[in-house]
């Protein structure tokens, strides 16, 4: 299975929507991938997002910025996004669109969340990459975190399950300071699922800030690096009691094949 053909019957319009990607552990490689596998999609951020041009590997076709896009919208409604006009490289294309690049940290720094429900106008799928984690696997979201669009459609949290078994310390986990409370995990002990869990049912875990009429979808990601079979993993995950969330999956997202990224997948209890 690929990703974007368990998400899209969530979307509550099948011909587009906005998907947010919140947590840690293959948000970016999650954010490409829809865009490849979604005709007419935008990559974008309300975060930050390292620069593709400088990331092997990240397929796309345009990369558009205006820095105006920072500022939040304005009183005449959303459809002021900027003097550009996407609409003659949108069929088909795959765009990158950001506020600005910073050569110094080699990222693209976001758009403001306001600004994402104006770019339905040009493309029928936005996908935003809503939160950082410093490339950990795994991460409890500060107070300003995540920055979810207010109009989003769907909210996927990622964990990445490589985190399994390592200790909880800040070479795992982003922000272990807010982890090890949400979860209920010690510092330096070793990180089990049903940390994940908890991460999960907590109010602020791992969809934190998701408005309240989106859908939520757990991905499991890094199954690769991961003891148990995904079948097992999701009996597990469930018998440690309640899932907050309209869909589980077991991901490995660096598989090259799209259709074998989605391993396994289950409603929650």
């Amino acid at each position: 299975m690929n990703l974007s053909g368990t998400l899209l019957p969530l979307l509550p319009r099948p011909e587009g929507g906005v998907i947010a990607l919140v947590g840690a552990g293959g948000k970016t490689g999650a954010l490409f991938g829809l865009g490849n596998e979604l005709a007419g999609a935008v990559m974008t951020t309300t975060t930050h997002l390292f620069d593709p041009r400088q990331e092997q590997g990240r397929e796309y076709d345009h990369l558009l910025l205006d820095p105006a896009l920072a500022e939040p919208a304005g009183d005449q409604g959303q459809r002021a996004i900027g003097p550009w006009q996407p609409g003659p490289i949108l069929p088909g294309r795959r765009v990158v669109l950001a506020a600005q690049a910073d050569p110094a940290t080699g990222k693209l720094a976001g758009i403001h969340p306001s600004r994402v429900e104006s770019l339905r106008e040009f493309w029928p799928y936005i996908i935003v990459e809503a939160d950082g984690a410093k490339r950990r696997p795994v991460k409890a979201p500060a107070g300003h975190e995540p920055v979810v669009p207010p109009g989003a459609d769907l909210v996927a949290g990622f964990v990445g399950l490589g985190c399994l078994g390592l200790p909880m310390d800040e070479s795992t986990v982003h922000r272990p300071e807010r982890f090890g409370p949400v979860a209920g995990c010690e510092p330096g002990a070793p990180i089990r699922l049903e940390h994940l869990a908890a991460l999960v049912r907590s109010p602020q875990g791992l969809f934190r800030g998701a408005p309240a009429g989106a859908r939520r979808v757990l991905v499991l990601n890094q199954a690769d690096a991961c003891a148990l079979d995904p079948a097992a993993l999701l009996r597990e995950l469930q018998a440690s009691g309640p899932v907050p969330a309209d869909l589980i999956l077991v991901c490995s997202l660096r598989d090259p094949r799209p259709g074998a990224r989605v391993l396994a997948r289950a409603q929650p209890l």
